[in-house]
């Protein structure tokens, strides 16, 4: 597989209700096509691999037939239609990112190229129309970032009136930053003539420069970095028209130049080394290795079986054993006759556009390969009744509310399937992940009961063997299977998959009800988030490498925790109604929790863990209620709660010698807390968005 770190089909939840699509980091895997991450912008830097229009802004524009098979004129890249970079854009829903160096009806809003044709890491004496090495290296296209994102800030305080055509402040540090560079550092060795133990110090000088870059985003503020190595300079076209009857030892199993695809790997291993050390240094970024040589030299060696032509044949260009004539150009061969470089019948069956570049279709099956985007409980004891699910599913669903969770409104933002509860063995599909997650369920193994105080006996280490069973149940089924089935996971998805983590508050409820003093909770605090720590630990030893963790949220403001409470002094309340203390030993789990996640991150270099501020995002909720067209945050949707009497959802008890039903009130999407513990399909919807857009 090709060492690309995304999100793949498969979603594992374990201990909680959520998922996301990010650029995560390290492990091996392949982005989920079907998702959508959202990344409000994309900042690229790299040569014409990934170049939109720089250089043709710059220098002299691209002429036809470049663009002829997309764009159907010449649009600034150096092949028949659409770069990497361009699907890359498409896949986040994003417009095609508009060249810094093009002044012409340029668009910013979601984001800007820097990347120039024939640009370097480093930069050399050489000029650009000697070998056509661009004067903006990597260093330059940093330092007009910083410009373009200094004058954006100082004309969007000094505006009325945000123009569309800039991007917003805010979304500088949501953005994607993107880098494709190094093929023209290594042209420019092999023009030296470097021996192979002169490369290697080249090039760690070459990856020390590019690491920099990094660190000088990250200081200003970029968190989520997708880094290209460099691609199997040795197949290229009009490397291999250079190679006539070449010796055996200087090719290599597909007829490429050896020495030129070894110094590319050897640039690779070193930047792929960069990449983890940089994990560690940077642990507040997500740095994605993407091994494009390895789809780019398997496109090349299997051509043929992938609908192309010889990976020798060039589509735009004329080139023979003595002449050279690039495409697009007129030029004299060695026999006197003028010709015109021009394109082939069909770009399409070609990998090659024009001896260096992809074409377009090359280009589209490349970036398929590195940008591919609940009821346990009501299974396992009694089942959910009505009116629980009567907002959206119409009938109980297995959730504790009137419709969807946040996982739900996630999986619908990825184009998922609902996940089905690992539990429930009627029906179960489990080709897009399973959910491990349980009501009531603890970090720690707690010994009060789930008919005493509704604590569920699959606890976070239970859920994790649940996960190991799971999985090893199905790699079996599978060996042993003549067809996959298409209930199952696929088994290469699990290392490719994110594991979501939701889970806490029963820990710290438990907590209360014990009546532990300030003095024992953050003993108790750090036992529970060693023992998080410890199942992310065991599902990276198997493989996992994308994580997925909430903190927890704002219990002293669960309604059902001010009922219990009906008259409470006013200074233990905090500016929301809230029970201060409840809430402060809240954010003392969270703060615990997101100092792990940061050691995490270190400890384990090829993972990318997210931690998601749930907390934040449902307590701005509570205060900001009427805004969102919510009533009193206190008031309870479904179940009886008068008179000291508690009848809870969708149960019947006698109260004062009357049977009385807890029903739902008339309009649950005016409310936020749906039973009192749990939120409406309202609320989780906008809380959901809130952590789907980046504010979290």
């Amino acid at each position: 597989m090709f060492r690309v770190v995304e999100m793949q089909m498969a979603r594992f939840v374990v201990a909680g209700c959520f998922a996301m699509c990010l650029l995560s980091v390290g492990g091996e895997g392949v982005i989920d096509t079907s998702s959508r991450c959202d990344f409000p912008a994309i900042y690229n830097f790299g040569d014409s691999n990934s170049d939109t229009g720089g250089n043709s802004a710059s220098f002299y524009p691209m002429v036809s037939p470049c663009g002829e098979t997309f764009f159907h004129r010449p649009a600034g890249r150096g092949c028949d239609g659409r770069l990497i970079i361009d699907f890359i854009a498409k896949h986040l829903g994003l417009p095609y990112l508009s060249p810094y160096l093009d002044s012409l009806e340029s668009n910013f809003r979601h984001g800007a190229n820097f990347a120039s044709g024939g640009s370097t890491i480093r930069p050399y004496k050489e000029a650009m129309f000697e070998n056509g090495v661009s004067p903006f290296y990597l260093e330059i296209q940093i330092a007009q970032y910083q410009q373009f994102k200094s004058r954006t800030t100082t004309l969007s305080k000094q505006a009325k009136k945000q123009s569309d055509r800039f991007p917003i402040v805010d979304d500088f540090s949501k953005a994607l930053y993107t880098f494709d560079t190094g093929q023209n550092d290594l042209a420019a060795g092999f023009r030296t003539k470097f021996s192979s133990e002169q490369f290697e110090a080249e090039i760690t000088d070459m990856i020390n420069q590019h690491a920099n870059a990094v660190r000088n985003l990250y200081e200003q503020g970029a968190r989520t970095f997708w880094i290209h190595n460099t691609g199997p300079i040795g197949c290229l076209g009009v490397t291999l028209s250079y190679l006539h009857n070449p010796n055996p030892d200087f090719v290599d199993s597909q007829g490429c130049d050896k020495f030129q695809n070894d110094m590319a790997r050897k640039f690779n291993r070193q930047l792929e080394q960069k990449v983890i050390q940089l994990r560690k240094e940077l642990p507040l970024s997500a740095i994605t290795y993407v091994d494009i040589f390895a789809a780019k030299y398997e496109l090349l060696s299997n051509a043929k079986k992938n609908g192309f032509l010889d990976k020798a044949s060039i589509c735009c260009g004329y080139h023979d054993e003595n002449n050279h004539v690039w495409c697009g150009n007129k030029g004299t061969i060695t026999n006197g006759t003028q010709v015109y470089a021009g394109s082939c019948k069909d770009p399409s069956l070609y990998i090659s556009w024009d001896g260096v570049h992809y074409t377009e279709a090359a280009n589209c099956w490349i970036a398929d390969r590195i940008v591919l985007d609940t009821g346990a409980n009501s299974a396992a004891f009694y089942p959910m009744a009505s009116p629980c699910g009567e907002t959206f599913f119409h009938r109980p669903a297995g959730r504790g509310c009137d419709g969807r969770l946040i996982i739900d409104f996630i999986a619908s933002h990825l184009g998922l399937p609902f996940l089905s509860p690992y539990l429930d063995s009627l029906e179960s599909n489990f080709s897009h992940g399973a959910n491990f997650a349980t009501g009531g369920s603890t970090i720690r193994p707690s010994n009060e009961s789930m008919s005493e105080n509704g604590v569920s006996p699959f606890s976070l280490d239970v859920q994790i063997a649940q996960f190991n069973q799971f999985k090893s149940r199905t790699t079996s089924l599978s060996n042993q299977a003549k067809k996959q089935h298409n209930r199952f996971p696929s088994v290469d998805d699990f290392p490719r998959a994110p594991y979501m983590f939701d889970i806490g508050q029963n820990d710290v409820s438990v907590g209360f009800r014990n009546m532990n003093n300030n003095e024992q909770f953050p003993a108790d605090i750090k036992d529970m988030i060693n023992q998080l720590a410890t199942a992310v630990r065991n599902l990276y030893e198997q493989g996992a490498r994308t994580f997925w963790t909430h903190n927890t949220g704002p219990i002293g403001c669960l309604p059902m925790t001010l009922k219990f409470i009906p008259n409470p002094i006013t200074r233990l309340l905090d500016e929301h109604g809230c029970i201060k203390y409840q809430n402060d030993v809240a954010r003392q789990f969270n703060k615990v929790l997101n100092q792990q996640v940061i050691q995490l991150r270190t400890e384990l270099p090829l993972s990318a863990i997210t931690y998601v501020d749930v907390f934040s995002a449902k307590y701005q909720l509570y205060g900001r209620a009427k805004e969102h067209r919510f009533g009193n945050t206190a008031n309870i949707c479904c179940g009886y709660f008068e008179d000291k009497s508690q009848v809870w959802c969708g149960q019947r008890a006698n109260v004062n010698g009357t049977e009385v039903f807890g029903g739902s009130c008339e309009d649950p999407s005016s409310y936020v807390s749906w039973d009192g513990v749990h939120y409406t399909d309202a609320a989780n919807h906008l809380i959901a968005a809130q952590i789907i857009n980046g504010s979290y």
